[in-house]
């Protein structure tokens, strides 16, 4: 599932590189995010790793995501799994979630292999 691009302003003085990994999971799960507008109701939600990277010369932050959504009954949650590319454009950073169930995900068959290959493909042009 591609959760989709998502922008949020950083706190004053913070890159993608030095924000603290909390940053993200408060501006994905925001109750008044594109996430939550969207109608799909998540319970919890922590950034469980994070990793800054540089490729070419090019810094982003790569980030694994824990949480639970209600399913359409109101009366269950089912564990998911999300994964998360990021990058600074001036003051703003831009994400690109996809997500998994998380028996799924953890089990490392197709399905984390496509939410894999889906954040390893987001690129910004600068």
């Amino acid at each position: 599932v591609i959760e989709g691009v998502l922008r949020a302003p950083l706190p004053e003085g913070e890159t993608v590189e030095s924000v603290p990994k909390g940053f993200f999971s408060e501006v994905i799960f925001d109750s008044r995010g594109s996430i939550a507008r969207s109608g799909t109701v998540i319970e919890g939600g922590r950034v469980s790793r994070s990793q800054v990277l540089n490729e070419g010369g090019v810094m982003h932050r790569k980030l694994l995501l824990k949480y639970d959504v209600v399913t359409g009954s109101g009366v269950q949650t089912v564990e998911r799994r999300g994964l998360v590319d990021a990058y600074q454009v001036e003051g703003d950073v831009y994400m690109l979630m996809t997500s998994s169930n998380a028996v799924k995900f953890d089990a490392k068959g197709i399905e984390r292999e496509t939410v894999d290959n889906i954040v390893n493909s987001f690129r910004l042009d600068f």
